[in-house]
């Protein structure tokens, strides 16, 4: 009896302890199993730029033979774009019927305007894969041009007046008489050619007139002459006699007539400067001209510029302009061969005399083929690199060579009105 008794004793024991575990057991069980911290990095303010690989397009293939071009065919300057495009087509023998020409010309229209310019240089550049471009602009969208070709690192040359337009990038040239280099020459004939070292100025209050004679003071001085004055008047002004009474220093009358037999007061006004510039318009230096005569106004060498170069110049009141001179890059009655040579062959081809826009863009184009003559020229770099050394190009505008600010340097035609007609002196 004892025996069980202890039995059940231990049995129920064992069934307490046995119940404790597994309830231990299960509330460990709830217990969440505790995970590792994730490790915590903390950024630089200023993380380092990690520079990716330059990618660089696949290279086009240039066409070398052709010559993009930017020209105003419509629009206010149509006249102009169309008579350079002649003169191109001319220059790349294109017209020529009897052989196949080795240059193509791909003309894009401007309409002269910037936007207009600056689109079809993408396209010439970028579409086209011209060699080099040859552009035609007023002096607005000069700038725009030029930084969209060196944008595009294709060879600019520019037809323009627009002073400083090749500082935009090593790709932009420049071939035209700038007006520094117009009035330089004009200058240095008349102080060492014609004696004249005290000058004076009649000029338009615009953009033009101001600076014409903000170069004209600097090239005076430059050479040791005196500006003794510079008077402006209205662009739209037709009567000068109030600039006429500050460049004399007095108060100016009409000539004074007698009755009868008595002879014409012919005392001429005397000047305290030895040349007078000028620079306006053939139509304008006229009417003033012939009012500084109708005052008597006399004794000094008339001096203008290439404005003046207008067939209005030797319509009728020419005798207040004679022995007048001014400069300008071509004049059709040259002296030189290249010029009388060119001249006859667009005349022959196009039954008019060319002018100033079309020798220029013959000379562009003649320029251009010269260079790429040397077959070693492959890449538009290696042609910038070779147009940079041209010196001394027989153009039809005379001498051409490109300085190092990659502006074409020339002797400017130096004309002069002689028994009403003009005539080249220099």
């Amino acid at each position: 009896m004892n025996f069980y008794r202890i039995f059940d004793k231990i049995f129920i024991l064992l069934l307490v302890i046995f119940s404790l575990s597994c309830s231990t057991m299960a509330i460990d069980a709830k217990k969440p199993v505790p995970t590792p911290s994730p490790e915590v990095k903390v950024l630089p303010e200023n993380p380092p730029v990690v520079e990716l690989p330059e990618i660089i397009p696949p290279a086009v293939k240039l066409n070398r033979n052709t010559l993009g071009c930017v020209l105003p065919l419509s629009g206010q300057y149509a006249d102009l774009g169309n008579k350079t495009q002649d003169a191109i087509f001319l220059a790349t023998g294109m017209l020529d019927e009897k052989k196949k020409p080795l240059w193509k010309v791909i003309v894009e229209d401007s309409r002269g305007l910037p936007e207009g310019t600056k689109a079809a240089i993408e396209h010439l550049a970028n579409a086209e894969n011209v060699m080099a471009i040859i552009a035609i602009t007023g002096t607005a969208e000069a700038m725009d041009a030029a930084r969209e070709a060196d944008k595009w690192k294709v060879p600019l040359i520019l037809i323009t007046p627009r002073e400083g337009v090749t500082s935009m990038g090593e790709s932009v040239f420049q071939n035209f008489l700038t007006p520094t280099q117009q009035i330089k020459a004009l200058v240095e004939y008349s102080f060492y050619d014609l004696n004249c070292a005290i000058f004076s100025v009649l000029y338009p209050q615009d953009d033009y007139g101001e600076e014409m004679v903000k170069i004209f003071r600097e090239e005076v001085m430059r050479i040791g002459g005196k500006v003794e004055k510079a008077i402006p008047y209205s662009r739209n002004q037709t009567d000068f006699k109030e600039e006429i009474n500050k460049l004399t220093g007095i108060i100016v009358n009409a000539q004074q007539k007698k009755r009868g037999d008595q002879a014409e007061n012919k005392t001429a006004i005397s000047v305290d400067f030895e040349a007078l510039f000028i620079p306006d318009s053939a139509s304008r230096v006229k009417l003033i001209t012939s009012q500084l005569d109708y005052y008597n106004v006399k004794g000094f060498q008339l001096l203008g510029t290439s404005l003046w170069h207008s067939p209005d110049l030797l319509k009728n009141g020419t005798e207040y302009l004679e022995e007048a001179i001014f400069a300008d890059s071509f004049f059709t009655d040259s002296i030189y061969p290249e010029t009388n040579n060119f001249v006859d062959v667009y005349y022959t081809k196009y039954n008019r005399e060319p002018e100033n826009i079309e020798a220029l863009a013959y000379d562009t184009v003649g320029i251009i083929m010269d260079v790429l003559d040397d077959m070693e020229i492959k890449t538009r770099a290696q042609f910038a690199a070779a147009l940079k050394k041209v010196g001394n190009y027989d153009g039809v505008t005379g001498k051409i060579s490109f300085d190092s600010d990659r502006v074409a340097q020339k002797t400017p035609f130096i004309l002069k009105v002689n028994k009403g007609k003009l005539k080249q002196v220099k």
